[in-house]
Formats: structure tokens, C-alpha cells, sequence
């Protein structure tokens, strides 16, 4: 007898929660389905709704949470890559320059500051496996302690010409001007600089002809004109000094002669 009222107390509890049964959405997973998480405050945690039903055709919601994104290496300037640079052989030699004109053997090289023709350089490279970008053609005075830059980022070529019209230069370049004084010739690659450690197969900076620069001096009158060791050039002292610097000489010559020969050599 308590057995059947515990079932018929079973069957009204049934039948009074088949309407709240009914009534759960169909959109949703089944009620012992769902998984509670955490919220662990993050903005990019993803919820995924899953039912345990392998027939459900419910979507499932998934968040993207890869935020980053790929730099170009091209075009956008903020590349990091750098470019790639060959190293050869340590015990290869450094590239480097031979003049050809003027040709080394030709003794020292004088050039005329503000010449109406231009100074012609002419040089070609030795063991060079590393072909510069370009080059940058300088000059420096020790006399001065300054460098004149002639050229940036000239063209590479294997045998270079470089010309220099030094009238132009003296035209232009009022607050540098040139001296007349021994210079040096500086080749170097654009890439690096003067004072750069030579590496193997690579140009290494240029500093191995040496030239003079002197400038013509103006015009003067022939009859204007003194000789500095004529005696028209001397002043009365110097003259007189002169004179007896002479008598003593002849003097002395004499009085030897005569002691050597005796007197009847001098006659």
C-alpha cells in the first residue's frame, strides 16, 4: 500500500514538470549538456556551445583568437630584414684600386687649381668579389686637415673615369677653397667609409695616389721683375760683404799656391 502511494506520488511529480519540459527552447543544448566556464576576465575567451548529440544541426559560435597579424617585407617600410651580405674567405684578399691615369710610375702629378682643362682620372679594381653599390670619389688635404667630396654614389663601373674641372670648382666653392698643397685621392664604396677595416673581397677605401696642386702666379713686368740671387737684387751691405768674401777666397788661394810651387810659379 505504501508502495503504490510512493508511485502515485512519483507519476504527479512527472506530470507536473512535462509542461517546464516542453517549453525549453529546441535552439538550445540539451539542459545536462551545457558546461559552465569560468570567466576568466579575458576579452578574447571563446564560448563554444556543443550539444552531445551527434545528429544536432545546431551552428557552433567560435571566436578568432589569433590577434596578429604579418608584417610584408616588402613595400611597407617597416621590414626589420636586412639585406644579405656574402662573407668570403678570411684569407681572401680586400678588393682594391689600380690607377691608370696617370700611371703611378710617372713620378709626382702636379695639377694647376683652376685649370681650363680638366683633371682625368682613370682606375679599375683588383680582387674584388664584392661588387660595391656605388662609389664616392674624394679628396683630402693633411696641410688643410679637410676632405673635399668630388662625387656620392657614382655609378659602378669596372673601369671607372672620373673627371674634376677644377675651374668650376674654384667658381663654386668660394668658402673651401683649394691650397696649394699635397693631396690624397679617396675612392671608397658608398656603402662604407673612409676609415672602414678592409674585409675580403670587398673594396677596401682607396688612399694610394698622391698629387700636388699649385696655382699660377699672376702676370708681372720683366723691367718690374728682381732676381732674389742676382747682385742687382743685393743691397750695398750685401754687396760689400760679398766682395770681401771673394778677396779672402782669392787671397787664400794665392798664399797656398806660393807655399806649395814657390814664387816662381805665380809668374
Amino acid at each position: 500500500m505504501k508502495g503504490s502511494r510512493s508511485l502515485g506520488q512519483i507519476l504527479t511529480a512527472a506530470l507536473a514538470l512535462a509542461p517546464l519540459a516542453s517549453a525549453w527552447p529546441g535552439w538550445l543544448p540539451d539542459v545536462d549538456a551545457l558546461v559552465v566556464r569560468q570567466d576568466d576576465g579575458s576579452t578574447n575567451a571563446t564560448t563554444t556551445a556543443s550539444s552531445s548529440d551527434d545528429n544536432s544541426d545546431e551552428p557552433t559560435t567560435t571566436a578568432n583568437l589569433n590577434t596578429g597579424k604579418v608584417t610584408s617585407a616588402t613595400g611597407t617600410g617597416n621590414s626589420t630584414a636586412k639585406a644579405t651580405h656574402t662573407t668570403y674567405d678570411s684569407e681572401d684578399q680586400a678588393g682594391g684600386v689600380a690607377m691608370i691615369t696617370p700611371a703611378t710610375t710617372a713620378g709626382t702629378t702636379l695639377y694647376r687649381i683652376g685649370d681650363s682643362t680638366p683633371i682625368t682620372w682613370v682606375w679599375n679594381y683588383t680582387s674584388l668579389q664584392g661588387t660595391p653599390t656605388a662609389i664616392d670619389v674624394m679628396v683630402s688635404c693633411s696641410t688643410a686637415t679637410a676632405t673635399w667630396t668630388l662625387t656620392q654614389n657614382m655609378t659602378f663601373e669596372p673601369t671607372a673615369t672620373f673627371t674634376w674641372d677644377t675651374q668650376k670648382y674654384v667658381e663654386s666653392a668660394v668658402a673651401s677653397p683649394l691650397l696649394v698643397a699635397q693631396y690624397t685621392l679617396l675612392i671608397i664604396d658608398s656603402d662604407s667609409s673612409v676609415s672602414a677595416t678592409a674585409e675580403p673581397g670587398y673594396l677596401a677605401p682607396y688612399d694610394g695616389f698622391q698629387f700636388g696642386m699649385y696655382t699660377a702666379r699672376p702676370y708681372e713686368d720683366l723691367g718690374e721683375w728682381k732676381c732674389a740671387t742676382c747682385s742687382g737684387a743685393l743691397g750695398n751691405g750685401e754687396r760689400q760683404a760679398l766682395g770681401l768674401v771673394v778677396s779672402m777666397s782669392l787671397i787664400t788661394i794665392l798664399s797656398f799656391t806660393w807655399y806649395v810651387t814657390g814664387f816662381a810659379a805665380l809668374l
